[in-house]
């Protein structure tokens, strides 16, 4: 039988302000291959009830005191960034594709993995019977660890009305870009990129170049080199003009996402253009130094008959 608790209107409850910046530095470090800084909990009293979990507290106990609220918020605005996210990065995408992807980021294995890297579990407040199942990793391990981590993005955006959500918006996006360039873009990734790209704006004069876009890091999925690679264009007045960047497990797969991205590029059209009239041009000048080849030779003919 559920346990009845009293309901309380608390601090939990508050509702962020989500259009400001944040000014608050994340304090708590990383426990992972190049995590972002685990986003601070302002109060401690949210703090606490953040990682306390329901079947460790009393019948008496207000249902603010565990994480469940905290939960239920977190679970929500996840959902949300998580939507916001693919829906921006992939504009090409249909619904099918887009739900796919955004599943991937906010699914309990996810969620569970962060919680595990950045050690929500060991400040956790668990009953013995879910304490013991740690080592296992099973299905109610996975869903408690994610529960938690929901719970920790609740208690952030709760403790900082003014300035949480931007906190938890910022974080969450340099902690998804690994799945996203290594799970999905790898899936979509274009091998012909290249070679369309050169069609559409390669002639005589011009070049394309896949310079590295930094240093490669290490993902916080499976501890993996993630590589950045941007392409370039040089020629018909465009002088190392950025098209786009890609990210990849290899320098390859990169500059196959970031050629990808250039044939979206809104001056591509522009380039194309300039590529088509140059060509014109080029193959103007060819035709009239034939002919004049073609005139010389006739006088030749004509002064020397056989």
């Amino acid at each position: 039988m559920a346990r009845k608790r009293e309901r309380e209107h608390d601090s939990d409850t508050q509702m962020p302000q989500h259009k400001k910046r944040a000014t608050h530095a994340p304090t708590a470090k990383p426990h992972g291959p190049q995590l972002p800084q685990l986003p601070p909990i302002l109060d401690p009293s949210v703090a606490k009830n953040a990682f306390t979990h329901a079947g460790t507290l009393s019948a008496q106990a207000p249902l603010s005191a565990s994480y469940e609220r905290l939960e239920f918020l977190g679970d929500s605005y996840l959902g949300f960034l998580a939507a916001q996210t693919v829906h921006a990065r992939y504009p090409n995408f249909d619904p099918g594709k887009l739900s796919q992807a955004r599943q991937l980021l906010v699914c309990n294995s996810t969620f569970a993995r962060f919680s595990t890297q950045y050690n929500l579990n060991k400040r956790a407040q668990l009953p013995a019977e879910i304490r013991a199942q740690e080592g296992y990793r099973g299905k109610i391990w996975t869903k408690t660890m994610g529960d938690l981590f929901e719970a920790y993005v609740g208690a952030v955006i709760t403790s900082d009305p003014d300035h949480g959500y931007a906190t938890i918006d910022a974080w969450l996006t340099e902690l998804w870009e690994p799945l996203l360039s290594s799970q999905v873009e790898s899936d979509e990734i274009n091998r012909n990129a290249k070679q369309e790209l050169s069609i559409k704006i390669m002639t005589k004069g011009t070049k394309i170049t896949y310079p590295d876009d930094g240093p490669a890091q290490k993902s916080s999925l499976k501890g993996r080199d993630i590589y950045s690679v941007k392409v370039c264009y040089t020629g018909l007045g465009y002088q190392d003009f950025w098209l786009g960047a890609g990210k990849g497990s290899s320098k390859a797969e990169a500059g196959y996402v970031a050629a990808t991205k250039a044939l979206q590029h809104p001056e591509l059209p522009d380039i194309m253009a300039k590529k088509k009239e140059q060509d014109q041009a080029n193959a103007a000048l060819k035709k009239q130094l034939e002919e004049e080849k073609e005139e010389q030779g006739d006088s030749t003919v004509a002064q020397y008959p056989k």
